[in-house]
């Protein structure tokens, strides 16, 4: 028998919470709006080492997060990282199981991993003359 790579070997979502990438389709079945759902998923997308390869293969799904898009995101080619990010040693603290994920709970105890993303200093105008 032989072992075949696929990219999705190295997705750091493997294992996790599925929906962080597919939220509840029907909208009573949901704990918050989709876009908090979608928001926990883009932190492990943006430090995931297969993110492009899984974009490109998710490009024309209508459904879930792939490589960090949003089904929207898809339809306007858009992607935007999160302004916070997961440090990799916090990827395996990220929600897991199959019950309902209760996701204002997940979004407290993912704000005590996350990191804010260094501001780019600004230029003033007296150093763009210089």
């Amino acid at each position: 028998m032989y072992n075949v790579y696929h990219w999705s070997d190295d997705a750091l979502c493997k294992g996790l919470h599925s929906e962080m990438w597919y939220p509840p389709l029907f909208k009573e079945d949901r704990l918050a709006p989709e876009s908090q759902y979608y928001e926990l998923g883009k932190l492990v997308c943006a430090a995931c080492p297969v993110r492009e390869e899984c974009a490109e293969a998710g490009a024309e799904e209508e459904y879930g997060l792939w490589g960090g898009q949003t089904p929207k995101d898809r339809r306007h080619g858009t992607y935007k990282p999160p302004k916070t990010y997961l440090p990799l040693c916090n990827v395996a603290h990220m929600p897991k199981g199959t019950e309902p994920l209760d996701v204002e709970v997940a979004r407290q105890y993912v704000r005590t991993l996350t990191k804010r993303r260094p501001r780019k200093p600004r230029v003033s105008s007296d150093q763009q003359e210089a």
